[in-house]
């Protein structure tokens, strides 16, 4: 079983993923850009999916000086071949891939009872079926370079059994949770590690936008959760097989 850690200490300072080569879904999003501008920050040449061209275009001006270490395509994640040739155009690349952040996913309000076939089906295919088809093109070239990290983001709204009035939402990504925790002992043998981490309401755009009346200081805020990432990725984590990491903030 995975252990749960409910804190932990992350050292001051970049990490050093020099000549290490990221994929991060949803690599321009809110989270998905933070997350990507930390590696890039550390020296990772990173490969990026998205969505929006408006936000690949920002994600370049963030960038800088780091721009030619960073690549994106607009892909499906749904779709196998899309993330098929993706994979295949970093690897022919970079001649390989070692970490793999799986960001991209989706949200949906709704009781169990009351939610509707198609958002149950949008909320396993964006939160679920997206990491499943990563893991199928990206776990192969990890375990053939005997090496390979992998983050995926489930929520921290499902600990002590939340989850109620956002069913579809909670349950898929109470899969991925699983899921990564099954991962991990699949590839233990092949120096691979696979760990999900919750995170609480991150202080977004989008999230002010729509909850106008909260209390921001208490989201955690995405460079933070990104940081954790890092250290999931880093050599100071090397003993860790698999955890699951609230980040409440």
């Amino acid at each position: 079983m995975m252990e749960t850690l409910s804190g932990m200490g992350l050292a001051g300072g970049l990490m050093d993923f020099e000549n290490r080569v990221a994929m991060v879904t949803g690599g321009t999003g809110a989270l998905g850009g933070a997350v990507t501008m930390d590696l890039l920050g550390a020296g990772a040449r990173v490969a990026v999916t998205y969505r929006s061209e408006d936000e690949w275009a920002a994600l370049e001006k963030r960038a800088a000086e780091h721009r030619n270490r960073l690549v994106g395509a607009k892909v499906d994640l749904t779709k196998a071949g899309e993330i098929g040739a993706f994979v295949a155009e970093i690897t022919g690349r970079w001649q390989r891939v070692d970490f793999l952040v799986c960001v991209a996913g989706g949200f949906a309000a709704g009781k169990s009872y009351e939610t509707d076939e198609q958002t149950w089906d949008k909320m396993f295919n964006l939160n679920l079926r997206t990491v499943v088809v990563c893991l199928r093109a990206v776990v192969p070239p990890m375990i053939r370079q005997n090496f390979g990290r992998i983050v995926t983001v489930s929520s921290g709204a499902i600990l002590r059994g939340g989850g109620a009035g956002i069913a579809a939402y909670a349950v898929s990504k109470g899969a991925v949770q699983q899921l990564t925790e099954i991962l991990a002992d699949e590839v233990k043998n092949y120096d691979i590690r696979a760990h999900s981490i919750m995170p609480g309401t991150m202080d977004t755009d989008a999230n002010r936008r729509s909850m106008p009346k909260a209390d921001f200081s208490k989201w955690v805020k995405t460079e933070d959760v990104a940081r954790v990432i890092s250290w999931l990725l880093s050599g100071d984590a090397r003993a860790v097989r698999s955890v699951v990491v609230p980040v409440l903030g």
